[in-house]
């Protein structure tokens, strides 16, 4: 069941938030947000004023807009902070969706591209960020919308914010810890994610108990370039959690 076909459901007794990858902002999710859930931005990101970054602190920005027990929907970034607060705070978190994520980045890689954004700027890593996170179809689109997106807003950012977040990145490591939680989980992985694979997604999930695992056919940037099918899994995840309310 698609977005639109899914229009008047609504989960009006739960906090849904979602949260975006490095470099991105809320507007990642606006083919994908259901209706009463709130896409946060990151400091420095969107139209959120910049500060100090760590993954304790993203942490904590999620836990000041967490209200009642909430559903974490993560990308990326977003799902490394989702499970930094599902661990830290498990009364305050419903149940999480981790999508194209990791529970441990690779230090090495993520100072390179760090230093690499420090040293180049935005445009100079424009290029490298694009093929990592769309297929090669979607990048030969004229006018792909989920491309044009994410040349834009990656254009506008701050390169020394970006360079911030991908140091901060560098020290994420809760695999230990994934078996800790105990909620409800669905990890989702992109079929062609060149950025965090299958495998990577299938290892986390076999880690929380009762945990699900989902694969769409699509790269890293799946909200962008699959909407229908992320929507689906989305759906069936927060069906499971909450029953789906018509409104």
């Amino acid at each position: 069941m698609t977005k639109t076909e899914r229009a008047d459901v609504r989960y009006d007794h739960a906090q849904i938030l979602f949260l975006h990858p490095i470099g991105l902002d809320q507007h990642v999710w606006s083919d994908v947000l259901v209706p009463g859930a709130i896409a946060l931005d990151f400091p420095g990101h969107g139209a959120a004023a910049a500060g100090a970054v760590s993954m304790s602190g993203l942490a904590d920005h999620v836990l000041g807009h967490i209200t009642g027990p909430a559903t974490l929907v993560g990308l990326s970034l977003g799902g490394m902070v989702a499970l930094q607060v599902a661990m830290r705070a498990p009364d305050a978190v419903a149940s999480i969706v981790v999508a194209c994520s990791n529970s441990a980045t690779d230090p090495r890689v993520m100072r390179e591209r760090a230093a690499m954004t420090r040293d180049r700027g935005m445009k100079g890593v424009l290029g490298a960020t694009l093929e990592r996170w769309f297929t090669p179809q979607a990048l030969s689109v004229s006018g792909h919308p989920g491309v044009e997106y994410a040349t834009r807003r990656l254009l506008e950012d701050d390169p020394e914010v970006v360079t911030q977040y991908w140091e901060a990145m560098a020290e994420h490591d809760v695999t230990a810890q994934l078996g800790s939680i105990r909620i409800p989980a669905t990890f989702i992985a992109g079929a062609t994610d060149r950025a965090s694979s299958p495998e990577v997604l299938e290892g986390m999930a076999n880690a929380v108990p009762g945990a699900a695992l989902r694969v769409v056919d699509g790269p890293h940037m799946l909200p962008l370039e699959r909407p229908r099918e992320f929507s689906a899994v989305l759906a069936e995840h927060l069906d499971r959690v909450y029953g789906g309310s018509q409104s």
